[in-house]
């Protein structure tokens, strides 16, 4: 048995199967349709199992195709993290760097800094994919993920970047139109920008919490909409503080209630933190990236 056709053949089937069909592997592949079933049915016949039922309209995996292809995806994840274990381990950081971080703290905290970043290491490249979502570091290829809430994958190492203080704002010009709020109840009667259906706050005391909820003419599901909303003086809206430091401290927007303790109801916003591949050692082109923007995030 041939191991580098082997090999091949295991991932064409893998991606027939990620793909759900033989014609969408090709593309994906660059190959042609009858070379990804020529590798299918090679790898079916030195293993002696059929691991695909083929119909006119769909494929499915078979008992033993689901076994394989579980462990030959575990097989294919752990060569990629083999080959990122050494990429970029030098003492000068260099090669590309894939970085995964939400839209919004990529926009505030890192594009401002990314010439001043580049200019110090001049060997590197970065490559940004916005993306809120978590992702499967291996498959993805990424180096370093920025995210924003509570740590769900203990399979990572997680670098604290700074703790998250909600906070809410609004332009002087709706605070003097409307009233300053001095309690929570005192929400129910402003107009809020709501973020998605999150419309509940919660202002936790030091014996006690108070659940409000808010409401207005505006709701999106993203912050640069919230933030013009706010700009614009129509309502005021809870935002994470690390994102409006910057126009607190030029007075374009204020901290309606600078002592409350606010969170969002079932949106865990309490953290920024950096994760990376558990490996043993760290590439330096990761090492450089958290050592320049962690300072820049708090």
């Amino acid at each position: 048995m041939d191991n580098n056709q082997l090999l091949g053949a295991m991932q064409a089937f893998i991606t027939v199967v990620d793909s759900g069909s033989f014609s969408e592997c090709a593309r994906r592949l660059g190959v042609s349709q009858p070379s990804v079933s020529r590798q299918v049915n090679y790898l079916e016949e030195q293993l002696g199992v059929r691991l695909l039922q083929r119909t006119t309209r769909r494929l499915s995996l078979t008992e033993a195709g689901q076994i394989y292809y579980e462990k030959a995806r575990q097989i294919k994840n752990d060569v990629l993290e083999a080959a990122q274990s050494i990429s970029g381990f030098k003492d000068t950081p260099s090669g590309t760097l894939k970085i995964s971080a939400p839209h919004t703290w990529t926009e505030t905290k890192i594009t401002p800094y990314l010439g001043e970043f580049l200019s110090l290491y001049p060997e590197l490249n970065i490559d940004i994919e916005c993306n809120d979502s978590f992702q499967d570091m291996i498959e993805d290829r990424l180096d370093l993920v920025i995210r924003v809430g509570e740590l769900k994958d203990s399979s990572f190492i997680a670098v604290p970047f700074g703790k998250v203080r909600m906070v809410l704002i609004a332009t002087e010009k709706y605070l003097k139109r409307h009233g300053c709020p001095q309690t929570a109840t005192d929400l129910q009667n402003h107009n809020c920008i709501v973020f998605e259906d999150y419309h509940r706050l919660i202002f936790n005391g030091i014996n006690s919490s108070q659940e409000v909820s808010i409401s207005g003419n505006v709701s999106a599901n993203a912050v640069p909409v919230m933030l013009a909303a706010v700009l614009q003086d129509i309502g005021m809206t809870v935002l994470p503080d690390l994102l409006v430091n910057q126009l607190i401290k030029t007075s374009e927007v204020i901290d309606v209630m600078p002592e409350a303790n606010i969170e969002v109801k079932n949106l865990p916003i309490n953290q920024v933190f950096a994760l990376y591949s558990n490996r043993k050692h760290l590439p330096a082109k990761v090492r450089a990236f958290l050592d320049f923007f962690k300072p820049r995030f708090h």
